[in-house]
């Protein structure tokens, strides 16, 4: 049909109009492999589109040169010309002729597929090979109605000039007339399930398998099933349930939802006004629902149909000399009595060898035809941990270590970083993530573990992939990129070039995963950025003593080698969720309280605490017990209606306070109310009743209650505070402190932050009580230290890589206040 590639007669000199996806797809439905029939529509018709509503004249121009003036670094000015242009791509009328094009071309899909769908998926790609768009261009659901169809084309159209979109095209050199959008139209049916294949030549193959469509897999919002499988002989050599809570599927009919559906052989209840559901989707045909508890229990696929799929994928797999990434789909039709897979995409995995054509085999250009032609990349982001390394990119986007291999001293690159990563942030030489911020616990991690990290990265796991040499500078918050060796060379681009060439060698001396490799990292060198006094001369000697106390915020035992030599006066915050991963291997603690292992839990723990106490010993360290947050139960209002893993902790406390530690007391988390203070003490008293007198209890002052009730919370028996400024900061001013949208925003020395940290520092000490202040504020904000100091707080409380500046910030402040009295002396 004219205008139209039909995917069963498509051909290799085709492949430039339909691009990659639909290319590959047709070689395989040509093969008589499982595919859902489809057609493409080409790039042609869409610059045909945009003369036809006089929109070339601001985007048939160069950037940023043009009269878009595009600044991608602004964040404003882009999205308001995303939206701009978005609008008038679907605000403009298609061509009659376009129209009757397409509803004929679905009228003949669905007869020849004999499918009947009710919904049809534009799936846009661009028809050049560089630069990749998984993840950047979403896929467009609508109903197989004429109204609808010409919609879907234009919002797949669209999804080239999101801001995200734009900001990309930018950054990988692509200039607007380099735009050509093939969009891939194929029947939609219901899906029993979705996932992908991951071949891997001469390992074990990969499958992921959720409930639905593909949808929540491809969104990250549910962790699928995974297999580990042997090609050659289809054993399943690991396999792990998933958590599936929510599927997206079609919505059937038209009338009243049904309360209950069933999803396969798993109970489902539709989602009301979803929270999840794409914008663009929400008039069209997909729904979310929610999924029992027998979905966390069982896997998606049978036995047999988890067999099939890999027979079905060692088939495909034999058409191309490349390893593969295969999605599939689980459907079930009327047409037909059992289920019935298909592939929905096919991806040749970097690095792939091509087969030359021949008359049995898939025909596949020249591998220089679809290399990586990027220029040298300049990503920034926030500079979350200090100092700079340079070693060969990984990029991470399965969430659960326990299914990655990550290579020891390679470059983490991943969407966020979760402190459930702390196996593969133990053995990074640096880390780039797309999200989070100076505050998150990515961050944090990162920093004590002293390794330069730098997180929103906008774009991260997209402009740069595995086996790429990347620099990452922790001190400036920048990313650089290796270029190709024909690319333009710069200084640090011919650097990073030396290095890659040297990557077979690096492999080899990083060849254990994560499961065989878990040195600690004091046994390593650290990347982080300024040399430590010490190191820079032996002579030097510490200030004069402070009446401040320097405290420092661990959790990692390899942290402790680190403490030797510095001037401080304690363990002002031990994160207990981070140390538990450490000490129950990377496990959630829940896990451990539902198998009921308490004895082992509180051995466990009890050692790991134990060597903190005896480090610092006699000094004193300060445990905040867990503040999991999860199920939106935020530090010890859980402790209220979930108390047997606080009751644990305690029990832990007690054997390491009876073993002969006394130095060690309690902070309690996100401390909400005064009742929520004397429920835990409470039960402290109760378990614990033969505490050292020298124990105290306190309490984190990061909620704004506690601004209030301070004079209360003390005659209910707090006997310290230690101010979080992280968390009190993104309760007063609104804003969440891992939002790399509203980075700039965060500011902990904000007039109103700087108010609060004043009032509950002299509450404090108009109630006899010590006073800390354990955020990164004053790491951060250097400065502030003076201001903590005049007001009076007792002591401060930093991560290890800023216990020097700090102690000479409080130096300096005290120094200064004493100059100030005495002159106040003279003058009087």
């Amino acid at each position: 049909m004219k205008n139209l590639y039909w995917l069963d007669k498509i051909q290799l000199s085709d492949r430039d109009a339909v691009g990659e996806k639909a290319f590959y797809l047709s070689c395989l439905l040509q093969k008589n492999h499982p595919v859902v029939p489809g057609f493409v529509v080409p790039a042609s018709t869409f610059w045909q589109f945009l003369e036809s509503i006089d929109c070339l004249e601001p985007l048939f121009a160069d950037w940023p040169h043009s009269s878009l003036h595009l600044n991608v670094d602004e964040p404003r000015q882009l999205q308001s010309i995303a939206r701009s242009i978005r609008h008038q791509i679907l605000a403009g009328k298609l061509p009659d002729s376009l129209l009757s094009t397409l509803e004929s071309a679905v009228s003949q899909l669905n007869s020849q597929s004999n499918l009947n769908s009710t919904a049809l998926i534009f799936r846009p790609s661009l028809t050049s090979w560089n630069p990749k768009t998984v993840g950047i261009l979403e896929s467009q659901a609508v109903r197989a109605e004429p109204e609808a169809i010409g919609v879907g084309l234009k919002r797949a159209w669209a999804e080239m000039f999101r801001a995200r979109s734009l900001f990309y095209w930018q950054r990988c050199g692509l200039r607007v007339q380099q735009i050509n959008p093939a969009v891939l139209v194929q029947p939609l049916q219901e899906a029993i399930a979705a996932g992908e294949v991951k071949t891997k030549a001469g390992a074990q193959w990969e499958i992921q398998a959720t409930s639905g469509l593909g949808l929540s897999l491809a969104r990250g919002e549910t962790i699928p099933d995974y297999y580990q499988v042997q090609p050659e002989t289809s054993a399943v050599k690991f396999q792990r349930i998933g958590y599936k809570t929510l599927a997206y599927n079609l919505k059937v009919g038209d009338g009243e939802p049904k309360k209950k559906l069933l999803l396969g052989k798993f109970a489902a209840f539709p989602i009301p006004d979803s929270p999840f559901i794409i914008p663009d989707f929400a008039d069209c045909c997909v729904q979310v629902l929610g999924l029992g508890e027998e979905a966390q229990t069982e896997y998606v696929l049978e036995e047999s149909q988890l067999q099939e799929i890999i027979e079905l994928s060692k088939k495909a797999s034999a058409e191309f000399d490349s390893d593969l990434i295969l999605e599939w789909t689980l459907n079930q039709t009327a047409n037909s009595g059992e289920p019935q897979f298909y592939f929905t995409q096919v991806r040749l995995v970097k690095g792939e060898k091509v087969a030359p054509l021949e008359e049995n085999s898939i025909a596949l250009p020249h591998p220089n035809s679809i290399a990586r032609t990027r220029t040298p990349a300049i990503l920034r982001g926030v500079a979350a941990a200090s100092g700079k390394a340079e070693a060969i990119a990984q990029v991470m986007t399965n969430s659960h270590p326990e299914n990655a291999e990550f290579l020891a001293g390679g470059i983490l690159v991943a969407r966020a970083i979760d402190p459930n990563w702390l196996p593969w942030l133990k053995v990074a030489a640096g880390v780039v993530a797309e999200q989070g911020g100076m505050t998150g616990h990515g961050a944090i991690l990162a920093r004590e573990l002293g390794i330069p990290a730098v997180v929103g990265v906008a774009g991260a796991t997209r402009a740069i992939a595995s086996g790429d040499s990347v620099l990452v500078d922790g001190d400036s918050g920048e990313v650089f990129a290796l270029a190709q060796p024909d690319a333009v060379e710069t200084g640090d681009s011919r650097r990073l070039r030396d290095t890659a060439k040297k990557a077979d060698t690096y492999s080899t001396a990083a060849k254990m995963s994560i499961a065989k490799h878990q040195s600690s990292t004091s046994d390593r060198p650290f990347n982080s950025g300024p040399k430590s006094r010490q190191s820079e001369s032996n002579q030097y000697v510490w200030g004069p003593p402070t009446a401040t106390q320097l405290l420092v915020n661990v959790s990692q035992t390899s942290s402790i080698d680190r403490l030797k030599n510095l001037p401080i006066d304690g363990i002002g915050l031990l994160r207990s969720e981070l140390m538990a991963l450490e000490a129950l291997d990377c496990q959630n603690p829940k896990v451990w309280l539902q198998d009921g292992r308490q004895s082992e839990f509180v051995d466990r723990m009890a050692d790991c605490l134990s060597l903190f106490a005896a480090a610092v010993s006699p000094q004193p360290i300060f445990y905040r017990s867990l503040d999991l947050r999860e199920s939106g139960a935020h530090g010890s209002f859980s402790y209220t209606f979930e108390p047997e893993l606080f009751d644990w902790e305690l029990c832990v406390l007690q054997k390491v306070g009876e073993s002969g530690h006394t130095n060690v007391n309690l902070i309690l988390p996100f401390v909400r109310s005064v009742d929520e203070f004397i429920y835990c003490r409470q039960r402290l008293e109760t378990i614990w009743k033969n505490r050292s007198s020298e124990f105290q209890l306190w309490i984190m002052a990061e909620v704004p209650s506690v601004l209030f009730l301070l004079p209360d919370y003390v005659k209910a028996g707090v006997q310290g505070i230690s101010i979080g400024t992280n968390d009190l900061t993104q309760l007063l001013l609104g804003i969440h402190r891992n939002s790399d949208q509203v980075a700039g925003a965060f500011n902990g020395r904000d007039r109103a932050v700087m108010r609060a940290i004043e009032q509950l520092i002299k509450q404090a000490r108009a109630a006899g009580i010590p006073c800390s202040i354990c955020g990164d504020a004053p790491a951060l904000y250097p400065e502030t230290v003076e201001s903590f100091v005049r007001w009076g707080i007792s002591s401060i409380s930093v991560n290890v890589d800023a216990a020097e500046q700090t102690a000479r910030a409080i130096v300096r402040a005290e120094q200064r206040l004493l100059l100030e009295a005495a002159r106040s002396i003279i003058n009087n």
